[in-house]
């Protein structure tokens, strides 16, 4: 089986046991899914033999950064995320979630990876996220016109809805995992 299919993790998915990496814990929930057909290529292309390509960036941001440094830094630390989700079909090209093609991918899924992925769980998340975020930025609202403000507010909603996806997933791996090596 093809390692590169963990991507779509993009390295999210720590193994429900230490001796196992993040890329064989991903081919394991991937296995037998629309998932494991499409990442390969989906990796390819964005990536290329350059496979180091990916990976996480830490940009902090400053007290109230600007409109514009706050979509680079998006940019920037999605990018490559960004990539594959479009070559999946996960996404289109303003970055609008499919999700028709995502709950196709996800229901070749095993029942056991899919059981932990729940839409009220995931709205829940995402709610929690975005509370986080009016907290901890609420204070610089008065410096972006209407126009920046709604943007902003749509690009924290689908950072959001991404990064509590990443975890639901990560868990439901997990617990799949460990599952399979209970019953094994």
């Amino acid at each position: 089986m093809n390692t590169f299919i963990a991507v779509l993790m993009l390295a999210a998915v720590s193994a429900a046991n230490n001796d196992m990496d993040e890329m064989e814990a991903a081919a394991i929930c991937f296995e037998g899914s629309s998932l494991a057909d499409k990442m390969p290529a989906a990796w390819d292309a964005c990536f290329g033999d350059n496979a180091s390509a990916a990976g996480r960036k830490d940009n902090g941001f400053e007290e109230c950064p600007s409109f514009d440094d706050i979509m680079s830094m998006v940019e920037e630390e999605f990018m490559d995320d960004g990539c594959v989700l479009a070559e999946l079909g996960w996404i289109d090209e303003e970055g609008n979630e499919m999700q028709d093609v995502i709950d196709a991918d996800l229901a070749t899924l095993a029942q056991g990876v899919q059981d932990g992925l729940s839409e009220e769980g995931h709205a829940e998340c995402v709610g929690d996220v975005l509370a986080e975020m009016d907290e901890k930025y609420s204070k610089c609202a008065d410096q972006y016109n209407e126009e920046e403000a709604d943007t902003l507010e749509n690009v924290g909603y689908k950072i959001a809805s991404y990064k509590c996806f990443m975890g639901m997933f990560k868990e439901a791996c997990g617990n799949y995992i460990m599952s399979m090596q209970g019953s094994g």
